[in-house]
């Protein structure tokens, strides 16, 4: 993926450090910011939905969070849909990228979810008329597709209210076919849709699989973005969470029926370091289910939002090491810790509640247990090699002690 030229050079030698590796390539994989129809719980797939306030404030953060990481990129990809790159260019531009080139296509669009398009994920009508079973079906599993955007059993069966809402993007609608599909419901005008000169209708799927979508994506990774990245160019993705999962799949080599259980959080990068053949080198937990080794970029305002996705702890804990690491020179020391926890817990006291374990540490008698109070010093020591607080904690003794830190972490919050 891209070759790392890091402005920041204690970052770019701590990566080197940590990775072992003279000839590493990086990504930065981001799926788009909270969505209209994110909020609302709709299958949105191909339709043009924008982002919320809190999908563009997802957005920025991403950006401001790069950019901290002293990650630069030369080139960035996204999809023809406004969630992703409206997304990319808000990324960008707090990153204080703006003039970097951007390149859209419709094959990192979204999954296409067909029928489906329009309606709500919970929608009561569907699993009356198709049963649970059918549904889940075509939501997780690997090789069935909804029904077309187009299949008149649907339409007569559940009406055609997705089909209106995912004309609502006329770039990728047939004209022809969505007038013959909407003729039966004379109450319905479809004269608001006309045709698009400069459109991808042409390659626009009416409905896709989880596989059939891979397949798209990969063949762009393939042929149009791996050649960039071997080439050493610095590269960033934003795009969707069924294409970011297919892009994943092939990085790591993961199985098809686990790549449906793999969730893409909203607006937190995703960083993979690679070798010359583009195979992750960074291996945080060999232990890992899936087989997932990108890596999140953690802040203080995205770190809850990582810890409800990920289920690997140890990949909790190194994203939440690097977070604490802010001179980014391998190591966390007392002063680090402290400052990352008041971060963490916007300056606020831990009230004694959050652990019972701290009553007796309220030094101040307070009521309250103060961040400066609370014992961090005795989670330092638990760690082996690491006793004197000044010294640091370094990431191997980090993970390694995961057993020892883990309690003292869970109670302040910091990982669930």
């Amino acid at each position: 993926m891209l070759r790392m030229r890091i402005t920041s050079k204690i970052f770019g030698m701590a990566l080197a450090a940590n990775l072992g590796s003279k000839s590493l390539h990086t990504v930065v994989m981001l799926r788009h910011g909270e969505s209209l129809w994110n909020m609302e719980n709709r299958f949105t797939g191909w339709c043009d939905v924008p982002l919320t306030e809190q999908g563009e404030a997802d957005a920025v953060d991403a950006g401001v969070l790069i950019g901290e990481r002293g990650l630069k990129f030369d080139v960035a990809f996204t999809s023809n849909l406004e969630r992703a790159w409206r997304t990319c260019a808000l990324t960008l531009a707090a990153a204080g990228q703006s003039g970097v080139e951007t390149i859209r296509s419709s094959m990192l669009n979204e999954r296409h979810y067909g029928a489906l398009q329009g309606h709500h994920k919970d929608c009561p009508k569907l699993v009356e008329v198709y049963g649970e079973k059918k549904v889940l079906e075509w939501r997780r599993s690997y090789h069935t597709a909804p029904p077309s955007l187009y299949d008149g059993e649907f339409l007569e069966k559940i009406g055609p209210a997705g089909l209106l809402s995912s004309a609502m993007n006329d770039k990728y609608i047939d004209a022809q076919q969505l007038n013959t599909a909407l003729n039966k419901y004379p109450s319905m005008t479809s004269s608001i849709f006309t045709a698009n000169a400069a459109n991808d209708r042409s390659i626009a799927p009416t409905t896709e699989s989880l596989q059939m979508c891979e397949q798209r994506a990969f063949g762009y990774w393939k042929e149009v973005i791996a050649p960039r990245v071997i080439a050493g160019e610095r590269v960033l993705i934003v795009a969707h969470a069924n294409t970011i999962r297919a892009l994943v799949k092939a990085v790591d080599k993961i199985d098809d029926h686990k790549i449906a259980h793999l969730k893409i959080p909203n607006g937190i990068p995703l960083v993979y370091t690679m070798d010359e053949t583009l195979t992750p080198t960074d291996v945080t937990d060999k232990n890992d289910e899936l087989g997932f080794h990108a890596r999140y970029l953690v802040s203080a305002r995205n770190h809850e939002k990582m810890m409800r996705y990920e289920s690997s702890v140890q990949k909790k804990m190194r994203s939440l090491f690097e977070y604490l690491d802010v001179n980014n020179d391998g190591k966390i020391t007392h002063q680090c810790l402290m400052n990352g926890l008041a971060r963490l817990r916007n300056n606020k006291t831990i009230n004694e509640q959050t652990n019972t374990t701290t009553t007796n540490v309220d030094r101040t008698d307070s009521a309250q247990t103060d961040l400066s109070e609370y014992s961090i010093e005795e989670l330092i020591r638990s760690v082996p090699h690491a006793t004197d607080g000044q010294e640091g904690i370094t990431l191997k003794a980090f993970l390694e002690a995961e057993a020892t830190l883990l309690p003292h972490l869970t109670n302040l919050k910091l990982l669930q």
